[in-house]
């Protein structure tokens, strides 16, 4: 004999939700947070980039003279004021990739010494490193495969280990949280940051001082997304960094797409990396982001000359973000450079939304979404899917959090979630629904979704509109069995 569930089961299997809403996608170009391209913010105050293309993430070289101005003194407020206050104020949505840097060649003449004060204007790391009681050696070098002039601490030092470790910490006690941060590029070790001393290999970090610092990078940040520079060992060995591209596209992939300097022979590829040297690293960007620049005239040509084989890359490597050297400096280039600025990390859209019948106050009503990323990338960053319920005078009445998890939405599929929601307290009537993705820290730019009709002000998509009936009370059955 069947139970009472199981009869209940098939009466109401074939139920269908009364609203059904799915919004038109669109096609126009959106500014949404930590994705797109990025500008060089380390020298703003001295005179700030042009903005072609709706830029909102920066760069900034965080050098760590600059910063610890004594064994474990650390001048947060002056790097800001000097480095990220100036960009905010420009740019209030402002977003930032750092990358502490201790050698950065020829610091002077790229006005990264700008701030620096008791002379070597060369040395980016500061004085106390080579004083009592740490000692550590310093080397002045002219050139280093035609970069420099500079001057490079003793990365393999016991006493610059200690350190290093301390100021990464240090970073991480800042900044971890910081809603601002699109990305904390691992940098610190070798020029640029970059983890190696091409040209001058006598001084190059050895492994011991890269699994330091890598350690603490991974066991320090837990919420700021990290990157390193190339797919190597040990650099990404056990740790889950994305990667920061910086001769992109000629070192990213198998050189099968006639790009300019392509290279694919070694682990300075990322293809190489990923396919020879680190194979589990090629997942990284589920929890990482991946970005990159082009340097060179010829790499920049082919975002405009060869915008699909780009695209292709982006997409098949899970690009988030590009520069802050690229085409996008230049004006003039806006169909192609709004293609990829499109492909670039997460591209969201509504395609269906439904809601169970009736529509009645109090009752448990059974919601469903599903929102296919169009992107390249999920999205890195904490977010909240709200509903909300707007009267005829476009005033919020009700808002409603939705369980959606948008870091699991992979990118070219359509994700789904499902849940139940109840509104009390609203009189019987009409109401228009809205769908508003927010940051998860308010006062932050959330996520404009690709649907139309859009609310510029509150970024959200008008899903349609709904009656709210006077509450009933025979909803067990609605309440038991979901017709989604």
């Amino acid at each position: 004999m069947k139970t009472l569930a199981a009869v209940l089961l098939c009466l109401f299997a074939g139920v269908a939700p009364a609203l059904d809403f799915t919004p038109a996608a669109s096609t126009d170009d959106i500014d949404n947070p930590h994705k797109g391209y990025m500008l060089w913010g380390t020298t703003w105050a001295q005179g700030g980039a042009d903005n072609h293309y709706g830029a909102n993430i920066y760069h900034v070289y965080v050098p760590w003279r600059e910063l610890e101005t004594a064994d474990q003194v650390f001048d947060w407020t002056g790097f800001e004021q000097r480095h990220l206050q100036p960009i905010l104020a420009d740019d209030p949505e402002a977003t930032f990739v750092l990358r502490p840097v201790a050698d950065y060649p020829d610091s002077v003449g790229t006005g990264l010494s700008f701030y620096y004060t008791g002379g070597q204007p060369e040395r980016d790391y500061p004085l106390f490193l080579e004083q009592p009681p740490l000692n550590i050696a310093g080397f002045d070098y002219a050139s280093c495969d035609g970069d420099g002039p500079g001057r490079t601490p003793d990365w393999n030092a016991p006493a610059f280990s200690t350190q290093a470790v301390q100021l990464v910490q240090a970073l991480a006690q800042r900044y971890d949280s910081d809603p601002r941060i699109t990305a904390i590029q691992v940098g610190l070790l070798g020029l640029w940051g970059e983890w190696h001393q091409s040209g001058c290999d006598a001084h190059e970090p050895g492994d011991a001082i890269k699994v330091a610092v890598r350690n603490a990078y991974q066991q320090s940040f837990t919420s700021a997304r990290l990157q390193t520079r190339y797919a190597r060992s040990p650099d990404v060995v056990g740790a889950d960094f994305g990667f920061h591209e910086d001769y992109f596209p000629s070192f990213t992939a198998n050189c099968i797409y006639g790009f300019p300097l392509c290279d694919a022979s070694g682990d300075w590829n990322l293809e190489y990396g990923l396919a020879n040297v680190v194979p589990a690293a090629r997942q990284n960007w589920r929890v990482n982001p991946l970005s990159g620049e082009s340097p060179t005239t010829g790499q920049q040509n082919t975002w405009s000359a060869d915008t699909d084989d780009v695209i292709t890359v982006l997409r098949n490597y899970h690009f988030s973000f590009l520069g802050p050297a690229g085409k996008h400096e230049q004006p003039g280039f806006a169909a192609p450079l709004a293609r990829i600025k499109r492909a670039l990390g997460y591209d969201l859209s509504i395609v269906r939304f439904a809601l169970g019948d009736p529509i009645a106050q109090g009752a448990s009503l059974p919601w469903r979404l599903e929102l296919a990323n169009r992107g390249s990338a999920p999205v890195y960053h904490a977010a909240q899917v709200k509903l909300e319920l707007l009267d005829a005078g476009n005033v919020v009445r009700a808002t409603t959090p939705l369980a959606v998890t948008l870091d699991t939405a992979e990118p070219g599929a359509t994700s789904v979630w499902r849940g139940r929601l109840q509104w009390n307290g609203l009189g019987a009537g009409s109401y228009t629904l809205r769908l508003v993705v927010a940051d998860a820290v308010a006062g932050r730019p959330g996520i404009i979704v690709q649907n139309t009709p859009r609310d510029a002000g509150a970024g959200g998509v008008r899903l349609g509109s709904l009656t709210l009936a006077a509450g009933t009370g025979d909803r067990i059955f609605a309440d038991t069995f979901s017709p989604f």
